[in-house]
């Protein structure tokens, strides 16, 4: 069997990709071990998880740039895209709609540097956008830095993005960039978790709806919360039960799968893959438990981010 096809049959997985050397390992997370072969469609490429099923590849010699989705090896070219490679595999990819939707936006997120790359499918370029959604305090205390879009996710033909307890950043296309806000009614304290303690936020869309993910820390992860976006009271509503979905995350992409069927998840979980200890965090929705696992046979790698069946393509 090709690489490709047993990456399609094994979905979801886990992809480990080496900047450097460009090469992207693909993992099966249910057996625990890397799918043999190379990828012939990801080879020599630089690659960047995107939403819908599809990744974004970019050849660092040509510029030349293309969607690609591993469950028909389904191909949409795009335009060349003239970043910088060191900035290119941090970046966030994100599709306003299904591909084939009338103009569907690939917006493409630097995490560290405030300007968003975009193009509608059949542009013939990429748009830069220099943006200012305001000031956050820097790392020393003494100044401020820019705020930078992150975490971000696409619901609904919009983006939102940074989500705190007063506010959730809007971003559309009409068709150029335009930035709003949505004010957060009834503040929900535990967002944060106990007493504010740091957390980590994603955001994640699933069935049309938006849910915020917080991982919360105490010098060690020990928990996770789930809250979804009600937006016609503009407020986080906690949520016990993701039903038979799991919630799958990584500091680069993040997706939901609707029903876990025969993919060897558990259903009503979330899970969080780190790249550089090789493990995966399991949250139970459910009961509040967690579970680390080690994977051992995982690539040393500088990014990890999930392979997702394409459920929206047609």
């Amino acid at each position: 069997m090709s690489p490709s096809r047993a990456l399609a049959e094994s979905l979801p997985c886990l992809a480990f990709h080496h900047g450097a050397g460009r090469t992207t390992v693909i993992f099966d997370v249910s057996e625990k071990k890397p799918i043999a072969g190379y990828i012939d469609e990801l080879e020599n490429k630089q690659i960047c998880p995107a939403t819908h099923g599809f990744m974004l590849a970019r050849c660092p010699a040509s510029m030349s740039t293309f969607l690609w989705t591993p469950q028909s090896c389904g191909k949409i070219e795009l335009p060349p895209l003239p970043i910088e490679q060191d900035l290119f595999i941090d970046c966030t990819c994100l599709l306003s709609n299904k591909p084939t939707a009338p103009n569907s936006v690939v917006l493409l997120v630097e995490p560290y540097a405030t300007f968003i790359w975009y193009c509608h499918i059949r542009d013939d370029q990429w748009q830069k956008h220099d943006y200012d959604i305001g000031t956050q305090p820097a790392l020393d205390l003494q100044s401020e830095d820019k705020e930078v879009i992150t975490p971000i996710a696409a619901c609904g033909g919009k983006f939102y993005f940074n989500s705190t307890q007063i506010e959730l950043g809007v971003l559309e296309f009409c068709p150029a960039p335009v930035f709003s806000s949505i004010e957060i009614n009834d503040v929900v304290d535990d967002i944060y978790g106990v007493e504010l303690a740091p957390a980590q936020v994603f955001l994640v869309e699933s069935d049309g709806e938006l849910y915020m993910v917080s991982l919360l820390w105490a010098e060690t992860i020990y928990g996770a919360r789930v809250h979804r976006m009600d937006f016609s009271k503009q407020r986080w509503r906690k949520v016990y039960d993701l039903g038979d979905r799991a919630f799958l995350l990584s500091l680069f992409n993040s997706g939901a799968l609707c029903s876990v069927g025969e993919s060897g998840l558990r259903e009503n979980c979330i899970y969080m893959a780190y790249p550089w200890e090789q493990t995966l965090h399991i949250f139970s929705v459910k009961d509040g438990s967690m579970e680390t696992h080690k994977l051992d046979d995982a690539p040393s790698s500088d990014k990890a981010f999930w392979v997702l069946p394409a459920n929206h393509i047609d």
